[in-house]
């Protein structure tokens, strides 16, 4: 986040000013500034004034051997001896410098010099060329095939094989891989089971590290729920869904770059309280799973764990985001859709396995969910 020149700390340096007072009497002189890299700092022996006329400017102060950004905002009242210089942060900033008569300009050369990094994509994708869910039965096998886009899978339940480049890869249930251009693919099913699976091809262009191909990534929360959001807004008919596409399949893109480096960035400590949340949690959660073919109503986790029941709220809200009971209503949702999956069961069986109070609530509620009554999507699995 830049700071301006009118923040707060830029008072050691200066201030903004609305006019210049006397502005006939003092010398001026204009800059067209071009120029992101400076490699001297300069200082006037009295007060300046700093006017922009057009373009942005930031304002770079050198103090104690470091650099520091304002970006200008308003007039400028620099200080004597305040070492500076000014680039651009668009292409041309257009300034002018009030001086007294008398002043004098010194210059000072740095140890190293300064480069303004401007925020820019160093990768984009232009377009998706197509995407597919698929579920698959464990005779599904896939010969393989070359094109000229990148591809990305991503397994949403049971498990696949993939053959890059005579090389096979297992992807589990949360894992992902992505395909280079003109890189031979073959696939199969992996299990006795099922597998659903997400595929998208697109086209992208810029710097992209070759790390990310030729392995499995297992996907943390945060890349899951953008590629849950994804999959969700491909029947949406709102304004700009094909943008939003579009940011959501690079913003997954540049999870599997950053991925290597996450482990290298400081995390925060943990503090002795957070510690005991994330360990009840994690044994709360794992009571839920162990329990969900049952009704499961809140009191009985209360109980269970010996906490109130507003306590078990705040202890969902803080960390998960969400209510016990929606964190319950999800993992059955989502179990029931795996159920409906394996084809073993009518959808009535499924309502009573997971707790259900009858297959029309079952249903109601999964609808909700999915946009989709459970008959309907279990008809369109046979039907692939």
């Amino acid at each position: 986040m830049y700071n301006k020149t009118t923040s707060a700390n830029f008072l050691k340096y200066g201030k903004p000013i609305k006019t210049i007072i006397a502005q006939n009497e003092l010398n001026h002189n204009d800059y067209d500034l071009t120029s992101k890299t400076i490699d001297k700092v300069f200082y006037y022996d009295c007060d300046i004034y700093v006017v922009v006329n057009s373009g942005m400017g930031m304002l770079i102060i050198y103090d104690d051997g470091n650099y520091l950004e304002y970006a200008i905002h308003r007039h400028v009242n620099l200080k004597k001896n305040i070492r500076f210089a000014i680039v651009p942060m668009d292409d041309c900033v257009n300034v002018t410098i009030y001086t007294p008569n008398n002043a004098k300009i010194y210059t000072e050369i740095p140890n190293n010099p300064y480069t303004f990094k401007e925020i820019r994509s160093s990768m984009h994708i232009s377009r998706i060329i197509a995407y597919y869910y698929v579920v698959k039965g464990p005779d599904y096998k896939f010969d393989g095939e070359i094109h000229n886009f990148y591809e990305l899978t991503y397994v949403d339940n049971g498990c696949l094989n993939t053959t890059i480049d005579n090389e096979e890869y297992t992807l589990s249930t949360h894992d992902l891989c992505l395909y280079a251009p003109k890189q031979f693919h073959a696939q199969k099913v992996a299990s006795n089971g099922s597998c659903s699976y997400l595929t998208i091809i697109f086209e992208m262009n810029g710097n992209i590290n070759p790390s990310i191909f030729n392995r499995v990534f297992n996907c943390n929360k945060e890349t899951v729920s953008l590629i849950e959001q994804l999959a969700k807004n491909t029947d949406s008919t709102m304004p700009y869904v094909n943008d939003n596409q579009i940011c959501l399949l690079e913003s997954i893109i540049i999870k599997l770059l950053q991925y290597d480096y996450e482990s290298e960035y400081i995390k925060p400590t943990t503090n002795i309280n957070q510690y005991f949340e994330d360990k009840l949690l994690e044994e709360i959660t794992s009571y839920i799973n162990d329990h969900l073919y049952e009704p499961l109503p809140i009191d009985q986790i209360c109980s269970a764990f010996s906490i109130s029941r507003s306590s078990l709220q705040n202890l969902f809200k803080d960390n998960l985001h969400t209510s016990p009971k929606q964190y319950i209503n999800e993992l059955k949702l989502a179990r029931s859709k795996v159920l409906i999956r394996q084809s073993q069961y009518t959808i009535s069986a499924i309502s009573n396995m997971l707790g259900y109070a009858s297959i029309h609530y079952f249903s109601r509620k999964f609808t909700q969910r999915y946009g989709i009554a459970p008959s309907e999507y279990a008809r369109k699995i046979y039907d692939n």
